[in-house]
């Protein structure tokens, strides 16, 4: 027997497709705006970090500029009083004394004046005469030198 070909389309056997839903995007877990403000407050730590330092290192320099201010001006007071003790010492001869008998080991031991005087010839008798400024004078190091006659050498003064 011969087959009879029809011409009509046969239906074919198709495949199931399966339904195409909508492809939904996939959720994000991390928002968008978090890694801008992870770098924000990361940079924001960094500069307060530093900045921090800079001020504990800025009030310790502070600390240590006016200690060493004291210690100056301590210093320079110092150093004018000594000034001003060398120039009266120089040229005082009362104060020369006064400083005699305050570092003389032997106190006890100074003859006395008769009272019979007057205050004032007692003085006159145990005032020794100012040394010539003009003389030589040897320090203790064996060197000479003019009695200090530098002219940026001034009297102390008062403040």
């Amino acid at each position: 027997m011969a087959k009879v070909v029809s011409k009509r389309p046969r239906p074919r056997a198709t495949k199931a497709k399966p339904l195409r839903w909508r492809k939904e995007k996939p959720k994000r877990v991390v928002p968008k705006w978090l890694p801008v403000l992870t770098a924000f407050m990361l940079t924001g730590m960094l500069v307060l970090t530093i900045n921090y330092r800079a001020y504990s290192e800025l009030t310790s320099e502070k600390k240590e500029f006016h200690e060493l201010n004291e210690k100056v001006q301590q210093a320079t007071t110092e150093n004018l009083s000594l000034q001003e003790e060398i120039f009266y010492l120089k040229t005082d001869p009362k104060a020369v004394e006064r400083d005699a008998r305050k570092y003389s080991p032997a106190t006890s031991s100074k003859k006395e004046l008769p009272t019979d005087q007057k205050p004032m010839e007692r003085e006159a008798k145990t005032i020794e005469p100012t040394p010539n400024k003009n003389k030589e004078k040897v320090s203790k190091a064996g060197e000479t030198d003019k009695a200090e006659k530098s002219a940026n050498r001034q009297p102390p003064t008062r403040k």
